[in-house]
């Protein structure tokens, strides 16, 4: 007698089921909360919502209506997170970062040949818009950059109604073996049919000349690098400029008619930009392990690549077949 007033209480305490509203409920969606009386309900309410009955242990929860089980529930799955997170750091094939990831075999010469002239180039992952759009590519024979650069042209007058005054210029292919002045003189110079058609944003610029711009990098990998800029040299080439730079894919260049930085920037210096890298990447360690050895797990595959890579030196990599045999040979080298 007792059990049945202790059921008869339950299910009215749940009330009329959601999907028929002829009987009393007697079970809640752990997920969308539906109540319902009996399976057939059960499979009507999950066909119709589209759900699979699972809850969902993210969905936020006021303190004020947790119970025990809420707390249960997320004690056990932050004990999930934690398994995930130590399996992925003992996976040999995850065991890499970002930028010590194994790349295409283009993009890997990139790297190694930015390293050499002592430019940090980072590369994203393919999802990111950035890297769609970039189009800089090394020419491997002749050992040559071509960037792919953004123009923002400063101090626009305020008619254009643009953006904090800025217009906004790509080239796609720019030898990294020409001066500043050389490369945006198609913007400047009126000899230029580009600089003709564009003479209404950039009259004050043309009207100053070539000789008279201020070229502005945007730092990467500094803080507040939205904001800030380093100085570059319109009498050194496009390489010589890059030389001790963070470059995010391609590097992005402010164009100014005034010897000061643009509007909401800030000068910066190289030497600030080493600094502030070095006090945020402070390499984790595990205990009794010295930063040493840790260096020199993460290189060792990494160095076949680097042998592989010095052996191909002669030839194209244009070509597809190169690339795909290139990668079979590391493969094989490397054991994951």
């Amino acid at each position: 007698m007792a059990d049945e007033t202790s059921t008869k209480t339950r299910t009215m305490r749940l009330g009329m089921c959601e999907v028929c509203a002829a009987k009393e409920a007697c079970y809640a969606c752990p997920k969308c909360e539906v109540k319902t009386c009996s399976l057939p309900c059960v499979q009507i309410h999950k066909k119709e919502l589209n759900c699979d009955g699972q809850r969902d242990r993210t969905k936020f929860v006021p303190l004020s209506e947790m119970t025990s089980r809420e707390f249960m529930s997320d004690y056990c799955f932050l004990e999930e997170c934690t398994r995930y997170a130590e399996n992925r750091k003992s996976d040999p094939c995850k065991r890499f970062t970002h930028d010590q990831r194994n790349l295409p075999v283009t993009q890997h010469r990139m790297r190694m040949a930015a390293k050499k002239r002592n430019i940090n180039l980072r590369l994203q992952l393919e999802n990111f818009s950035r890297h769609k759009e970039n189009t800089t590519y090394l020419n491997w024979k002749l050992g040559r950059f071509h960037w792919r650069i953004e123009w923002l042209f400063a101090n626009i007058p305020y008619e254009a109604s643009l953006p904090r005054n800025v217009t906004r210029f790509v080239d796609k292919e720019c030898n990294e073996e020409l001066t500043l002045p050389d490369l945006v003189a198609k913007y400047v110079d009126l000899r230029h049919e580009t600089a003709r058609e564009q003479r209404k944003l950039l009259a004050n610029h043309q009207t100053a000349g070539i000789g008279q711009l201020s070229f502005w990098l945007r730092a990467e990998g500094v803080r507040r690098s939205s904001t800030r800029c380093y100085l570059l040299d319109s009498t050194k080439t496009l390489a010589e400029n890059l030389v001790g730079k963070t470059i995010v894919e391609f590097p992005t260049i402010l164009v100014t008619y005034d010897p000061k930085p643009p509007g909401g920037y800030e000068a910066i210096d190289s030497s600030e930009e080493f600094e502030e890298e070095h006090e945020e990447q402070v390499p984790v360690t595990k205990p009794g392990t010295s930063s040493n050895a840790v260096a020199e797990d993460l290189d060792d595959s990494h160095d076949v690549y680097y042998k592989l890579a010095a052996a191909f030196a002669g030839e194209d990599v244009s070509e597809t077949e190169d690339d795909e045999e290139f990668e079979a040979l590391y493969r094989q080298s490397v054991v994951l």
